[in-house]
């Protein structure tokens, strides 16, 4: 017997997506063998292609992927590839909802060497914009935001300044930075996503 190629039987497309679409989008439970997937601008997506920064690891069968707009739990049924926190990685997966978490079972990880593609991401997503209509949402000042003389934007050129790879010590910045309480202005990029903790006390710039 030969199965009719349906909507159910075929492979979905991996849409790329920003971490906040899969977050803030509708989850949709389908019947039967149709995928569950999230309603992200009209589009049924069922499977995406997200590219971030590896934030925490926990355990051996789940990670936090993060990019600009926010974090996502990425959950493995089997043993994970060897990433490590700070890694870029593209990630095509299935977003998943379980009570209030949603998270993403990955199908393909994979890591990046050249940071390069972070921007080309940017690109290829700011494209995809042009199409769609614009939302009222609520602005959220990032440091893409800010002047030179910002504090929070002269905080974040701190740590891409000193950072070699493992991030930046609290100590080190400290020692750099003389235009207030460093430690309030690094809870607020904390907070906005635009830095992380590689490991308690040591920080990079999530670009």
């Amino acid at each position: 017997m030969i199965m009719a190629e349906t909507e159910s039987s075929k492979r979905q497309i991996a849409y790329k997506v920003k971490i906040e679409d899969v977050l803030s989008g509708k989850y949709v439970n389908e019947d039967g063998w149709l995928p569950n997937y999230i309603s992200i601008n009209d589009l049924k997506v069922s499977r995406v292609n997200m590219l971030g920064v590896v934030v925490s690891v926990s355990g051996s069968q789940e990670l936090v992927l993060g990019d600009k707009t926010g974090n996502i739990s990425l959950k493995f049924f089997k043993s994970p590839p060897s990433v490590s926190v700070g890694d870029i990685v593209t990630v095509i997966g299935r977003p998943r909802e379980f009570g209030q978490d949603r998270y993403i079972v990955p199908e393909i990880i994979k890591k990046l060497s050249d940071p390069k593609w972070v921007e080309v991401r940017k690109k290829e997503l700011i494209i995809k914009k042009f199409a769609e209509a614009p939302v009222e949402k609520e602005v959220i000042v990032t440091t893409d935001d800010l002047s030179d003389e910002n504090p929070l934007l002269k905080v974040c050129e701190i740590i891409r300044s000193l950072d070699e790879g493992a991030g930046v010590g609290f100590e080190d910045i400290s020692v750099k930075f003389k235009d207030g309480d460093i430690e309030s202005f690094i809870k607020k990029l904390l907070e906005q996503g635009d830095v992380f903790e590689v490991k308690p006390g040591r920080f990079k710039v999530l670009e």
